[in-house]
């Protein structure tokens, strides 16, 4: 039958009759997120500016009396303590209220003289106010040694001519304190990963050769986030600076100012964590970064206006082993048997001589006492004041508590 209209018509052509679409399947509902009206104020992923350390005035306070007084200082602390952030605020003060500029070195896996000429450099080109870059300069030119305020000078020496000797270049850098003496009273030098030195020949002899003569112009402060190798850099009598540094060991956070801290920053977010503040710093241990990181992971879960509740604790706490995770078997992997075993005996027990522990770990107590020794030196286990014996990380702890625990 003709479908087509005609004209004049009021008929209507036909249309192919459409497929019939298939029945989607119902997705399932994603959780509702919390809505944020700020991100975190905890920053628990790096160094924090002055304004922001907690409770560490006393300390910068102690610190910069002997620096004025031109002592050697080491300042050691394990991973994460906020030793870098300690610095920061060392810096900010003493050229505020003191007038004397800091030049940190960072030392790091310095891999030789070489090296340790580039990092001084670059420290001093980095760090150096403008007051005293004319002097600087001055010296470096004089010198004619490859080096300057920029920063890159020695590393294009080294690259036009790679047998270049270091020792001319070092020398004139860790003589810059006595020569900006004149336009200075003092300079802070600020040896970071003082431990990393060891592995370079001649290397700590050479800066004492220097350091020793600039009591009147330079504060040096040698700091380490490893406690063993740093204590040994000044207390074995065959080292260079053996009996002459004074040890200032950084410590936990105060609970007191941490409470505060975590109940003001969360207050001024609309955020009540008061009914789990207890929980949240017991499981930090006042240690300042992993204390950060808790307080970060339980913001997450309370949004604006709301209480903190022993749920979003749980899964705050969850979330903080998941991240834990790899990390925890990265420490693990790197060491041997005996010191994985004492590890768990001391997050479990709280010691590595527990009877218990030896039985169920078969950790003999020689073993233990061998491998607890290599643990403090590492930073990994520290002997509170109190006594007995702890993990460094409370997380590590939990995390090996949680994951292979003997006790029900």
């Amino acid at each position: 039958m003709d479908t087509v209209p005609r004209q004049g018509s009021n008929r209507v052509a036909a249309l192919p009759a459409q497929p019939t679409l298939p029945t989607l399947p119902t997705l399932p509902t994603l959780p509702k997120q919390p809505s944020w009206d700020i991100p975190s104020p905890f920053i628990f992923d790096g160094p924090v500016s002055p304004d922001k350390l907690i409770g560490r005035q006393a300390e910068c306070d102690t610190l910069r009396a002997w620096i004025r007084a031109g002592r050697f200082t080491a300042l050691v602390a394990p991973r994460r303590f906020g030793k870098t952030s300690l610095i920061g605020k060392l810096a900010d003060e003493t050229e505020r209220k003191d007038k004397i500029p800091t030049i940190v070195v960072d030392l790091y896996d310095v891999a030789s003289l070489a090296d340790l000429v580039i990092r001084l450099e670059r420290a001093w080109a980095a760090h150096a106010p403008h007051r005293l870059r004319s002097a600087i300069a001055e010296t470096f030119a004089g010198a004619q040694v490859g080096v300057n305020v920029v920063g890159s000078g020695f590393t294009m020496r080294l690259a036009e001519r790679p047998d270049t000797d270091p020792l001319p270049a070092l020398h004139t850098l860790l003589d810059l304190p006595a020569k900006v003496a004149a336009k200075n009273r003092r300079v802070l030098i600020v040896l970071d990963e003082f431990q990393g030195l060891a592995g370079v020949r001649g290397a700590e002899a050479i800066i004492r050769s220097h350091a020793q003569h600039q009591r009147q112009t330079a504060s040096y402060l040698f700091c380490g986030s490893q406690p063993g190798m740093v204590a040994a850099a000044f207390e074995d009598r065959a080292r260079p600076f053996y009996g002459q540094v004074q040890t200032f060991v950084l410590s936990r956070l105060d609970e007191a100012a941490l409470r505060e801290y975590l109940l003001e920053n969360c207050a001024l977010s609309r955020r009540d964590i008061s009914a789990v503040l207890p929980d949240i710093i017991a499981a930090g241990e006042c240690h300042p970064q992993r204390a950060m990181l808790l307080a970060h992971l339980l913001f997450q879960q309370v949004g604006p206006g709301q209480t903190a509740t022993t749920e979003n604790l749980r899964t705050a706490l969850d979330a903080a082993m998941d991240l834990m995770d790899p990390e925890a078997r990265s420490v693990l992997s790197g060491l041997d048997f005996g010191s994985r075993k004492t590890l768990r005996a001391i997050a479990e027990y709280g010691t590595p001589m527990s009877v218990r522990a030896g039985r169920t770990l078969d950790l003999p107590k020689t073993t233990a006492a061998d491998a607890a020794s290599r643990l403090v030196k590492l930073g990994i286990v520290e002997r509170p004041s109190s006594g007995g014996w702890r993990l460094v990380d409370p997380l590590l702890a939990r995390w090996l508590r949680e994951r292979y625990g003997t006790r029900f």
